[in-house]
């Protein structure tokens, strides 16, 4: 994916560029990080799909550069109080499929503890911004920032399947598993 934001949000931008998949890169990368040899570290993850089988696929695709997952299989409350509250984990794995996910970044209490004054910055002004060009452009430094940072690594998007009769309009085209006013639906 690239980026925490959805191709639906208007401060999308596809940035997969920034990070992009190539074993031999990571390989130099670890190398010259005093990582030759590879590491080893535990990944949290939920044992609700799609959760474990994407916990082993991560698991081959690092072994590829001697990176060796272990992977510690949790309840959705165990994640919750192990990970979400407590902050108590190396490496976790969970899917954010909320329209604004990104706004998360600019808090460093949320769980994931990404720390920029920046980018805190932009959030807060995003948040109070007059108009929404001035908003998505914030936020577009926000996805940017967070992306060349490799604040987190965001694998794939859970696709948002609506299905609507063609007689319908007003139906939302963003945000959809969110909330949204039926009021501004119409059949024609």
């Amino acid at each position: 994916m690239g980026s925490m934001v959805p191709p639906t949000d208007p401060w999308y931008e596809d940035l997969t560029s920034v990070n992009p998949y190539d074993v031999e890169l990571s390989k130099d990368l670890l190398a010259q990080a005093g990582y030759a040899d590879g590491f080893t570290f535990t990944l949290d993850t939920p044992s609700y799909d799609p959760h474990p089988a994407v916990a082993e696929f991560l698991q081959s695709q690092l072994a590829e550069v001697g990176i060796t997952v272990e992977i510690n299989t949790i309840s959705a409350d165990e994640w919750y109080t192990k990970v979400f509250k407590e902050q108590d984990f190396e490496a976790t794995l969970q899917e954010h499929v909320n329209d604004r996910d990104v706004v998360w970044y600019g808090n460093p209490d949320f769980y994931w503890g990404y720390n920029d004054a920046d980018v805190q910055q932009w959030v807060a002004q995003a948040e109070q911004a007059a108009t929404t060009d001035e908003q998505t452009a914030l936020l577009k430094q926000v996805n940017e920032k967070i992306a060349a940072d490799a604040a987190s690594v965001w694998l794939y998007l859970y696709p948002q399947i609506v299905v609507a009769s063609s007689d319908l309009s007003g139906y939302p085209i963003n945000g959809l598993n969110s909330q949204f006013f039926a009021y501004d639906i119409v059949k024609s």
